[in-house]
């Protein structure tokens, strides 16, 4: 290769430039994005490390101040100890994984029929029950405790698991629905149409051909109707009054004293709480945010 040759494939000193230019402002474009970024995720991130730090202090010690050399001093499971002896928060546990998992379920199959039927049928109301559905998620459901409990109270419906799942169903369903129609639309109706030409039925052309394919969505409703269920206490507080029935929300909630709260067993009854929907999300969360987006652009 000769001189001329090579002095024409080195790059300009000013293209050298320009590039410099542009990677500069690509680090100082991208500083500015993940700084805040970055705050706003220490600011979430740190409650939750603190209670769970507090959980393993003595209570003596929560309200001290904290120092590098003093950090991991007389750290023990005391108050998780505390908790379970004193209290019957085991029981609260059981409960809520209870009620949740059968509410889950139950807005599952629910959902998974209505967006079908919403998806592949075209009749009469069909879209005002689409703006019924969305209106729902406009209404704060504290309006409906009183008429729901006075209802229940005739139905013989308070301090029951029945009574409870119902709610929490009926709390859940309207966007588990349209998330669940979302999914359906997303599926070619040429495939219905193939098992019909074989002999299937709705209900076998529902389970066995469109389910598989919609499975992201069926993970998806699952996921938020169950953290939905299990962060609930409104409802719970008010229709279990019972000791023996009450979830982990409304034992959590009794934990306060009138005139003194141990706050260690406070810290590590929330850090039992909190550890479902923290494991579940973590475990799930790629599949929950990209089935909750390709519900919603399917739709």
């Amino acid at each position: 290769m000769s001189a001329v040759t090579q002095r024409e494939a080195a790059p300009a000193p000013s293209r050298l430039r320009a590039r410099r230019r542009d990677s500069s402002a690509r680090r100082a474009s991208d500083l500015v994005l993940l700084v805040p970024l970055a705050v706003v995720l220490l600011a979430i991130i740190f409650p939750v490390l603190w209670m769970v730090y507090s959980a393993l202090r003595p209570v003596q010690d929560i309200a001290a101040g904290v120092s590098w050399s003093t950090l991991l001093d007389n750290i023990s499971l005391d108050a998780f100890a505390r908790l379970f002896e004193a209290t019957n928060f085991e029981q609260y546990i059981l409960n809520s994984l209870l009620v949740c998992l059968v509410g889950t379920f139950c807005t599952v199959i629910v959902a998974s029929l209505a967006g079908f039927a919403l998806s592949r049928y075209s009749f009469r109301g069909r879209g005002a029950m689409f703006l019924l559905l969305v209106a729902t998620q406009l209404l704060p459901f504290v309006v409906l405790i009183t008429p729901v409990y006075l209802f229940f109270s005739q139905l013989g419906l308070l301090n029951s698991y029945p009574g409870i799942v119902l709610v929490y169903v009926a709390m859940t369903l309207p966007l588990a629905v349209l998330l669940m129609s979302g999914f359906f639309n997303g599926v070619p109706r040429t495939l219905d149409e193939a098992a019909r030409m074989d002999g299937a039925s709705t209900l076998t052309v529902l389970a066995r051909v469109i389910a598989p394919l919609v499975w992201p969505g069926i993970v998806t409703v699952s996921v938020t109707a169950f953290i939905a269920m299990w962060e609930e206490f409104l409802f719970a507080q008010v229709f279990l009054t019972d000791d023996s029935l009450k979830t982990a929300q409304v034992g959590l909630a009794g934990l306060f004293g009138e005139y003194g709260t141990d706050w260690g067993v406070v810290m590590a009854a929330s850090t039992i709480a909190a550890a479902p929907t923290i494991i579940l999300f973590s475990f799930l969360q790629r599949r929950l945010v990209a089935g909750v987006a390709a519900g919603a652009v399917k739709g």
